[in-house]
Formats: structure tokens, C-alpha cells, sequence
């Protein structure tokens, strides 16, 4: 290369720069939003706690005082469950969100529960999907009204279902999902402590298990799920395909709880008239609508029995029994450690009722997990008062010190709705409903001190207390402006 050359190819390098330069000048480059920083006294928080908002560090504050935080959604949740030794299972994933759902499993796990619950069933043509009744029209309905047994859809039908709005049972414009679906939003959202359990709905073959443990194992990992269900054999034959799983024998519901069960289904249907118009089906499906529900009630807490499901369903198992029959039984679940096997407890006639049955006993008699339709927080706190003020932080803001003079029994699952009361002096029992924060106002004393006298003899002038009583009429008699 000539040094003409390289001069000319120097003296064109630098034109470009210029070039360059000069064009970005001309530019006005874009504003950057800051990125939100949350606030240093929130850093400890878990990722879903609020850090925006009016007063929002003094809340978190005065709730983290109590062992509580204020989330995303507005909800309330524990920071930890470590007082709460007890496994705590969301029945059908999050009791407020509908039955088979997407946001059911999510809103489980955003919760804190130590499992979720979930029921799979297969379609004709052996797909697994998350569904509970035995046939569409509860919890899910098919878009053109027509009722269809679940072992009888296709994958086609299902995904043309609708599901109901649980407080006002309004058909939703979502679907129920499939068994893939539920286990892959599961694996999404889970932390490593937290469990799916799969209870199995359907007489499946040993190949439909096989496929079913496949895709758990896909999705979750072996240490992400166990099973439940009614049937024996079907625990039995995922023994053989999974020798490491926990399954769990659910013992069908006490003869006392079903028919509970039924009375309160007769009086809901009433008040809707598709359901009364299908109230033989609903029924149906309030039994769990599959043959091994509706078979005479057997009971396997005796040590036998016991025995004898262990030697079927292996050393990593145990037995789920409505609260009905575990109160009745208390000593089952000193049989069952001694051969090694848990005891769970769910409900047929809601969880309010479960949780009275819960508070009867004694801490070391409780059983080793709860199946219920209710928060962490409420199981902790009524359990094992898990939510108790340290009372070593001192608010500044006017809610800041209503969270903190609120009483130990306060609901805090229902904060948004307590805060109407927060300049009254109410709040929101966890057990008595709407109560007063400092009991009943003191009698006021009629003050009967005369005035105290200044210097010179003159009393301190004081507003006058006025007579309401009646008394004789004074009539006053005005001049008429037109007299002269």
C-alpha cells in the first residue's frame, strides 16, 4: 500500500467519525423510565409483597410485626408457616378461584400452601385432564347446555367447556384445563417444599397410570407430587409403576357427612334454577359420582386394617379420612405411625366445620396434614396462634397503628373489608364476627367539681349546659311592621 493510499484511507476514516458524531448529535435520544427500586426497609419481603403506595412501608411494618405481609393482590399472608407444624393442602387448588382452573393452582402455591390438591379423570380417548365430577355441570358447563359424562367427551367436547364463577356460578369465558396443563403451571409457580397431590378419579389401566406417572415425572420431578385416591387397586398398581411415591388411601366420607351433604345440596339448588332443574345429577356429583363413592361405607382405622393397607401400598404411604371418622377415632393415628404412615383429614361439610373439629384437640393429637378450603394464615393462626404481635415496632401512620391495635383474633383474611371499619373502632373476628378493639365505652362521670374562681372572685366563664326538657309554653307576640 502506497502512502498516498494510506493517507486517503486515513482521511476518509475520519470523515466517517464526523459523519457519525454529527448525525448523533442531531438525535434526541429516547428517555429511560428509572427502574422501580423497592425501598431498603421492604428488601427482606418476599417478591409478591406490595412496595408502592401511601403509607406502604409503615403498613408492612406494622403487619411484619405480627408475622404478616400485604401482597400484590391485596391479599394478606404469613412471612413464615414455621409455627404451623402441621401440613397444610389447598383442596382443589385456591378455594377462591374456580374449580379447575389455571389461576386455582397458581394462586395455591402464591399462597404458601405446603401442597395442592388436585383431581385428574380421563376422556374417552385416554386424555388426562383436571376435573373433578364425574360429568359437566357444577363446576364446569358445556357451552350448549348439554350435560356430558367426562368418560364419554372427547378432547374436542372438553375444550368447549365453560367454568362457573364460584360466588355467583356465572359462566366464565375460560375453560377447565388438562392434567399437561395443571402440571406444567404447577412446576411454573411451585417452590422446591411445595407438593401436587393427583387424586385419581377414573378406573384407569395400568398403561393410562404409566402415561399419567410419565408426565408427572416430565414436569415436576419425582420429589414434586404424590397420589391419592378412593380406590385401593389403582394405588396399588402405582406402587408397581413408582416404588418411591407417597400415595394416600382416601377413606370415603362418614354416613353422617354425606347425608349433610346432600340437605345442604337440596337448599342450594333451590336458589338456581338450572340446578334445580338437574338437582338429581348435582347430587350425584356431591357424592363424588364415581361407583367407588357410592359403595357402603367401610372404615380402615383398626390396627388390622391399617396393617393390611401398608403391606398392599408400601412403607410411604398413608390414609386421608374425613374429620367425622378421625374424631372418632382418634387412636388411629398412633396406629398408623407405628407403621409408619401419615394421617390426613379433609371435610365434607365445609371447612369451617372442619377447623371447629380441629380446635377440640389437643396440639399432639392433631392429624399430620389438612385437605381445606382456607387460607394458611386462617389454619396457622386458629391452630397454633402463628400470627402473635411483638409489638416492637411503633407505627407512625393512622393505619399503620390500627393494624397495630388491632386484637389477636382479628381476620386478616378479610383486611380490605376491615379497613371500612378502620375509624370506628371495629374490626373482623377470626370466630365472633364484627367487634369492638376496646370492648365497651366507659360510662362518662357527670363532672359535679364547681368552677374554679379566678383572682379577682370571678368565675371561669364556661359554655352553658342546655335544658332539653319541656316545659311550660312562652308565647312571643311580634309587632306588626305596617303599625304606625
Amino acid at each position: 500500500m502506497t502512502g498516498r493510499t494510506r493517507h486517503f484511507t486515513f482521511f476518509n476514516l475520519i470523515v466517517i467519525t464526523g459523519l457519525v458524531i454529527l448525525s448523533g448529535c442531531k438525535s434526541t435520544p429516547e428517555p429511560v423510565e428509572p427502574a422501580y427500586v423497592v425501598p431498603a426497609a421492604l428488601a427482606h419481603l418476599p417478591l409478591d409483597a406490595a412496595s408502592q403506595g401511601l403509607d406502604i412501608i409503615d403498613t408492612q411494618m406494622a403487619l411484619g410485626d405480627r408475622n404478616l405481609y400485604l401482597n400484590n393482590h391485596g391479599h394478606i399472608k404469613m412471612l413464615s408457616t414455621a409455627q404451623c407444624p402441621i401440613d397444610i393442602s389447598a383442596h382443589r387448588g385456591d378455594f377462591r378461584q374456580p374449580e379447575s382452573s389455571y389461576n386455582a393452582i397458581a394462586a395455591a402455591l402464591n399462597d404458601n400452601f405446603n401442597s395442592v390438591e388436585i383431581d385428574v379423570m380421563l376422556l374417552k380417548d385416554g386424555t388426562w385432564v383436571n376435573h373433578h365430577d364425574s360429568q359437566t355441570g357444577r363446576a364446569t358447563v358445556h357451552y350448549t347446555g348439554e350435560r356430558y359424562k367426562l368418560e364419554r367427551m372427547s378432547r374436542k367436547d372438553f375444550s368447549e367447556l365453560k367454568l362457573r364463577d364460584k360466588d355467583t356460578n356465572a359462566l366464565l369465558n375460560e375453560r377447565p384445563i388438562t392434567a399437561t396443563e395443571a402440571f406444567k403451571i404447577f412446576a411454573a409457580y411451585r417452590l422446591p417444599s411445595q407438593k401436587l397431590n393427583v387424586e385419581i378419579k377414573s378406573d384407569a389401566n395400568g398403561q393410562e397410570l404409566v402415561d399419567l406417572d410419565n408426565m408427572l415425572r416430565k414436569y415436576i420431578g419425582l420429589s414434586g407430587y404424590y397420589y391419592s385416591a378412593a380406590d385401593q387397586d389403582t394405588l396399588y398398581k402405582l406402587r408397581g409403576i413408582n416404588p418411591y411415591v407417597y400415595l394416600g388411601f382416601l377413606q370415603g366420607g362418614h354416613p353422617t357427612s354425606i347425608e349433610k351433604l346432600r340437605s345442604d345440596l337440596r337448599k342450594g339448588v333451590k336458589n338456581d334454577a338450572y340446578y334445580l332443574d338437574n338437582q338429581d345429577d348435582i347430587e350425584l356429583a356431591g357424592r363424588y359420582g364415581t361407583k367407588r363413592y357410592r359403595s357402603r361405607y367401610k372404615d380402615y382405622t383398626s390396627s388390622e386394617a391399617l396393617r393390611k393397607l401398608q403391606n398392599k401400598l408400601g412403607s410411604n404411604s398413608g390414609i386421608h379420612l374425613d374429620i367425622r371418622s378421625y374424631m372418632q377415632h382418634l387412636a388411629v393415628k398412633s396406629r398408623a405411625h407405628s407403621l409408619g404412615m401419615k394421617v390426613y383429614t379433609y371435610s365434607l361439610n365445609g371447612t369451617d366445620y372442619h377447623q371447629t373439629q380441629l380446635l377440640k384437640l389437643n396440639k399432639n393429637k392433631l392429624p399430620d396434614g389438612v385437605i381445606v378450603d382456607a387460607t394458611p394464615y386462617k389454619i396457622c393462626q386458629r391452630l397454633f396462634t402463628a400470627s402473635v404481635p411483638a409489638k416492637h415496632y411503633q407505627p407512625l401512620s393512622n393505619l399503620g397503628r390500627y393494624i397495630a391495635s388491632l386484637p389477636q383474633d382479628a381476620d386478616f383474611d378479610r383486611f380490605q373489608e376491615m379497613l371500612g371499619y378502620q375509624t370506628e373502632g371495629y374490626y373482623l373476628s377470626l370466630n365472633d364476627g364484627l367487634k369492638s378493639i376496646t370492648g365497651a365505652k366507659k360510662a362518662q362521670v357527670k363532672n359535679t367539681t364547681p368552677p374554679p374562681l379566678l383572682e379577682h372572685g370571678f368565675p371561669t366563664i364556661t359554655d352553658e349546659k342546655i335544658e332539653h326538657k319541656t316545659g311550660e309554653t312562652i308565647l312571643l307576640t311580634l309587632p306588626d311592621s305596617k303599625a304606625k
